[in-house]
C-alpha cells in the first residue's frame, strides 16, 4: 500500500476533532468549550452519540458554535465504531481522536501540525491525568508515568491524516460484541508504511474517575476487553478464552493476597504520587481494587463469549 502524499494541502489545514459519548452528561461540556478555545483555525469538531441521558441535548445546545452531533441509532463496535463514524464523517485533512473527559491546551493544534508537515501519517502524544487530587486518579496518573514507553502505539488526543486512515479502513474490527482496541489504528498504519511520530512533550490531560464506584466500573469495563481480543483478534477457540482468563483471575487474585507483588507495584508507582512513600499505603489499596475489579471485567468478558458464542448449547447437544 502506498502511503498518502506527506504534504498538507495548505499553510493552516482544517483539523477535524472527533468525539465519541455515550452518557457523558458529566463531563462533555467542559470538554467542548476547551476544544472550542483552541487557539487554531479551521477546525470542526464532531460528536458522535449513542447516549440515554441528556448528553445529546447538551451536544446540540453548541450547534451554533460549529459542533455537529451524530446521532448512532445501533451501538457497533464500541467507542471504535464511534471514532470510525467521526472520520468517515470528517471534512478535515488531519483527525484528531479524542474522549468525552479530555481537556486540551489552547495550542495543541498549531503543535502536532508540525509534524505532519515534516511527513507524519499518525502522532501519539503524552497522556497525562489531570484529576490526581483523589486516590483513584493519583493511582492511574502514577500507573500512565511508569508505564509510559518512548514510542506507544496510542494515547489520548491521537491524531492522524484522515486519508491515511480511510486507506487502512480505519480502526479494525465489527463484531457481534462490540468492543473497542483504539491503539490498533497506529499499528495497521505503520503495518500499511505508514510514518508514525511521537512526541512526549505534547500533553493531553483527560480526567479519570474520581470515586471507588466509578473507578471500579472503569476498570472492570476495560476487564471485559482482553478475552474479547483473543477470541477475535487472536483467532483463540472459546474453550481456552474461557481457560486462560480464568487462570489470570486466579493467579491474579492469589498473588495479591500475598501483598508482595501490590507493595513492589506500590513503590515503583510512589516514585511519581504526590507525597512519594507515604502514599504507598494508599497506591497499594487502590491497586488491590484494581486488580480484583479488572479481574471481573476479564471473567464477565468470558460469560459474555460464551453466552454469545453458545458454547455451552452446543457442548449440551
Amino acid at each position: 500500500m502506498e502511503p498518502v502524499d506527506v504534504l498538507l494541502d495548505s499553510e493552516n489545514p482544517l483539523i477535524t476533532i472527533v468525539i465519541p459519548a455515550r452518557n457523558e452528561a458529566e463531563d462533555i461540556a467542559a470538554t467542548l468549550e476547551t476544544c472550542l478555545a483552541i487557539d487554531y483555525e479551521p477546525k470542526e469538531v464532531i460528536v458522535v452519540d449513542d447516549s440515554s441521558d441528556e448528553t445529546p441535548q447538551i451536544v446540540a445546545s453548541y450547534a451554533d458554535r460549529g459542533v455537529r452531533l451524530i446521532h448512532r441509532e445501533v451501538n457497533r463496535n464500541g467507542c471504535c465504531g464511534a471514532r470510525n463514524l467521526g472520520m468517515q464523517s470528517a471534512l478535515g485533512e488531519i483527525v484528531v481522536l479524542l474522549n468525552s473527559d479530555a481537556r486540551p491546551q489552547p495550542d495543541f493544534l498549531r503543535r502536532i501540525v508540525p509534524h505532519y508537515r515534516q511527513g507524519a501519517d499518525c502522532l501519539v502524544v503524552q497522556s497525562l491525568v489531570l484529576n490526581r487530587d483523589t486516590p483513584w486518579g493519583q493511582y492511574l496518573y502514577a500507573r500512565g508515568r511508569c508505564k509510559r514507553r518512548t514510542s506507544p502505539h496510542w494515547s489520548e488526543g491521537f491524531s492522524c491524516r484522515g486519508q491515511a486512515a480511510a486507506a487502512v479502513n480505519y480502526i479494525p474490527g465489527d463484531f457481534p460484541l462490540p468492543f473497542c482496541r483504539d491503539n490498533l489504528l497506529s499499528q495497521v498504519m505503520v503495518q500499511a508504511g505508514f510514518t508514525k511520530h511521537a512526541d512526549l512533550s505534547i500533553v493531553m490531560e483527560h480526567r479519570v474517575p474520581d470515586t471507588a464506584s466509578k473507578f471500579w466500573r472503569n476498570r472492570a469495563w476495560r476487564g471485559t476487553i482482553a478475552p474479547l481480543y483473543k477470541y477475535y483478534f487472536g483467532q483463540m477457540p472459546v474453550p481456552l478464552v474461557l481457560m486462560s482468563e480464568s487462570v489470570k483471575a486466579f493467579r491474579t487474585v492469589l498473588l495479591d493476597l500475598l501483598l508482595l507483588p501490590l507493595l513492589f507495584r506500590g513503590t515503583r508507582y510512589a516514585r511519581y504520587a504526590a507525597r512519594g512513600w507515604r502514599d504507598l499505603p494508599t497506591l497499594v489499596a487502590v491497586g488491590l481494587v484494581h486488580d480484583l475489579a479488572v479481574s471481573a471485567g476479564n471473567l464477565k468478558g468470558v460469560a459474555r463469549l460464551v453466552h454469545a458464542e453458545g458454547f455451552w448449547r452446543r457442548r449440551c447437544a
